[in-house]
């Protein structure tokens, strides 16, 4: 039997989501492994890279990852997901899940896996990005020149959809722009276009059944994601078989071209027979409400197999 440690928690705006796909995890499996938790819910990185000081709280509780088999990293959004923590496990040879840390700072970083679809004729939003420390009301009126209302504006290197707003015209973007940058230092300014939100999620290079999005509200946002009876889904998604196609080709060429490894989501928006690339999950939750355990479910894959493939996957 592996030991098998599961981390979770984090620092980021996601750590919630982050704690309970990591018990989610740990019930699944806890028969199946000898588990040790390592909940790192508001534990700064600083904190996780001074770890072999005697100063540090946590290294006794670190000292555990090198001692076993594999790490399952449940962590979203941060240090969890922007490569630093997959940086520091292959400095010090710690088997672990889920992207590389390369991978993982392009994925994390919309507007480089923006740039890096359109490099390879993948859809995409008409964009720019906005910095806090660069901005200001000129700079943005000359942004949004270029762009068309109505306008979302998100963080560019967040999840869960915390940080997003629909702008209406530019009064409403310039009270708004300011409350986004409290979220990130780098926010994405897209023109909205009114679409279904799909998901393909990809295991071990492999797409699975595409998921169609049908939020209550206007928005798919946090409370559409992480609420009871928010959002409804529909697998597979109700759109052309041969449009289906050429998202998945998309989705998997996307996957491969960034270095995506053991298991991702990428999110599409799709209007009529068009469709356009929304961002790229490296670690898509795992929650009961989750979008991948669903599809995976859907094509035979219980959640408990889906976490063992997962391991699997890593050693």
């Amino acid at each position: 039997m592996k030991n098998l440690a599961i981390i979770f928690g984090g620092d980021s705006d996601e750590k919630d989501v982050s704690i309970n796909t990591g018990l989610s995890v740990i019930e699944a499996i806890k028969n199946d492994y000898n588990i040790i938790p390592i909940n790192i819910t508001n534990v700064s990185f600083e904190d996780i890279t001074s770890l072999k000081s005697n100063n540090s709280k946590y290294s006794e509780l670190f000292n555990k990852l090198f001692n076993v088999d594999v790490v399952f990293i449940a962590l979203h959004g941060g240090y969890g997901e922007d490569g630093r923590i997959q940086e520091y496990f292959e400095q010090h040879n710690i088997i672990y899940t889920g992207s590389k840390s390369k991978a993982s700072s392009i994925a994390i970083d919309k507007n480089k896996t923006k740039i890096i679809a359109k490099r390879i004729n993948i859809p995409i939003i008409k964009w720019k990005v906005l910095n806090s420390k660069e901005y200001n009301e000129i700079e943005s009126k000359i942004i949004i020149d270029e762009l068309s209302f109505p306008l979302i504006i998100k963080p560019n290197n967040g999840g869960s959809t915390i940080g997003l707003f629909y702008i209406k015209d530019l009064p409403e973007f310039r009270i708004k722009i300011l409350e986004a940058f409290k979220y990130s230092a780098d926010i994405m300014v897209e023109e909205y276009i009114d679409g279904t939100e799909i998901s393909i999620p990809i295991i071990e290079g492999v797409a699975f059944p595409i998921i169609e999005i049908k939020p209550s509200g206007f928005l798919y946002d946090y409370k559409s994601k992480y609420t009871k009876n928010g959002s409804d889904y529909l697998i597979p998604a109700k759109i052309k078989d041969d449009l289906a196609r050429r998202i998945t080709k998309s989705a998997i060429s996307l996957y491969n071209k960034i270095g995506c490894r053991h298991y991702a989501r990428i999110d599409f928006l799709v209007r009529e027979n068009k469709y356009y690339l929304l961002e790229v999950n490296t670690l898509p939750g795992l929650t009961s409400t989750s979008l991948l355990p669903k599809s995976a479910k859907y094509a035979g894959l219980s959640y408990k197999k889906l976490i063992k493939k997962i391991i699997k996957s890593a050693c």
